[in-house]
């Protein structure tokens, strides 16, 4: 396995860069348009499932409307190697609404947890409900179903999302356990030059990857079967089909699994809040910044008045404690210039404060450099009080 970045097999923005936003921009109102009639066509399919009863026709008519609702348009090219006797498929992973397209192209059924809706509505959209407590039960489920349903079952061993131009995640190998012959299907998906906008994103929700299936005009998935592999060793069976996968959609195999996606998401979301936070602070900090801020500065110049504002300032903005800065400067932490700006009366402080220190260090003789310190920064937070009149501080 070819090991690369995992950040490259995502990515962050389902939108282009540069010029080629323009095109969306244009696009946009036609699109909007397109949302609105597609939910509309969406709730009355969703009616007819709840109202009619289950049959083959109404689960043709199901399927039909949500082409249209969804803009999936299918495709099997010919000279794929295809069993019907093989019950078990496997593909790869590239959006949500894969079960809908794979069932379109091999009536398979894909397992799914989406018990509210009805049962006629599910298998028109390519779901079959199955209890998935566990993997074990989810193994012996699909058992069942293959010994009294004559529906075959789709698996996308990834169990996420790819933007298929890099790499493959690594496939599951339990769902190689239900069987030992299986049959491999390469799955990819393209939409119109002139709306570029990707199947998903980084850290994207399901109803909105749903939404731009609404909103671009059409997506055109390519279904093509590969040779069928037969292995009672799945660790085998797994690397085999995950190859020949790969191999078919011009893509590496790499080791990062679904949990590696999901550690890369939490990562991703946290830093784009701090991102956030940061930027929000920044805007609000730019020219005059919030008034507490302010006063702290205010108290560490009446303590250290050489030292620049917006070195005090820089400082403050890390610390949000006075003491703390005062600490920094005095123990040289932070670098400054003297102001040269400055009035004799701050310099007459200064030495004032270091007059007193001297005296100080003659008396206490064995003082510590942090005693000198604390001594330092106590009397001019006591001059601090005196000057504006404060009381119990």
């Amino acid at each position: 396995m070819s090991q690369i970045d995992i950040q490259d097999l995502f990515d962050k923005s389902r939108f282009p860069s540069g010029w080629r936003l323009a095109s969306i921009f244009l696009y946009t109102p036609v699109g909007l348009v397109l949302v609105l009639l597609r939910l509309l066509v969406a709730l009355q399919l969703w009616l007819i499932a709840v109202l009619l009863p289950d049959c083959n026709i109404l689960r043709t008519l199901l399927s039909h409307g949500f082409s249209f609702a969804f803009g999936i348009m299918v495709k099997v090219p010919e000279g794929g190697i295809k069993e019907n006797q093989l019950r078990i498929l496997i593909a790869n992973n590239i959006s949500v609404l894969d079960h809908f397209a794979l069932y379109k192209a091999t009536q398979a059924l894909t397992p799914s947890l989406w018990e509210e809706i009805p049962t006629a509505m599910a298998n028109a959209l390519g779901l079959q409900v199955m209890d998935m407590a566990s993997k074990d039960i989810l193994i012996a489920n699909i058992k069942h179903f293959l010994s009294t349903s004559n529906y075959k079952i789709v698996i996308q061993p990834e169990f996420g999302t790819t933007n298929s131009r890099v790499a493959l995640l690594k496939f599951n190998s339990w769902p190689f356990t239900v069987e030992a012959s299986v049959q491999p299907i390469a799955i990819k998906a393209w939409r119109p030059d002139f709306v570029p906008i990707g199947l998903s994103s980084l850290a994207s929700r399901w109803w909105t990857d749903v939404f731009w299936f609404m909103f671009v005009p059409y997506t055109v998935f390519t279904i093509k079967y590969l040779r069928t592999k037969q292995n009672p060793d799945c660790e085998a069976l797994v690397r085999d089909v995950e190859k020949d996968i790969a191999t078919s959609l011009g893509l590496q195999t790499t080791s990062y699994t679904v949990s590696d996606k999901v550690d890369f998401e939490k990562r991703y979301i946290m830093e784009k809040a701090q991102s956030r936070r940061f930027d929000r602070n920044s805007s609000s900090s730019q020219a005059v910044h919030s008034v507490e801020v302010q006063r702290m500065v205010r108290q560490v110049s009446e303590v250290l008045p050489l030292v620049p504002h917006n070195v005090i300032l820089r400082d403050l903005l890390k610390t949000r404690n006075v003491d703390i800065t005062i600490a920094n400067i005095l123990d040289g932490i932070v670098t400054y210039t003297p102001d040269s700006s400055q009035t004799v009366t701050a310099t007459a402080s200064l030495n004032q404060v270091q007059k007193n220190t001297v005296k100080d260090n003659s008396n206490l003789g064995s003082s510590s450099f942090q005693e000198r310190k604390a001594k330092m920064i106590r009397e001019a937070r006591e001059r601090y009080i005196q000057k504006h009149g404060l009381k119990n501080c």
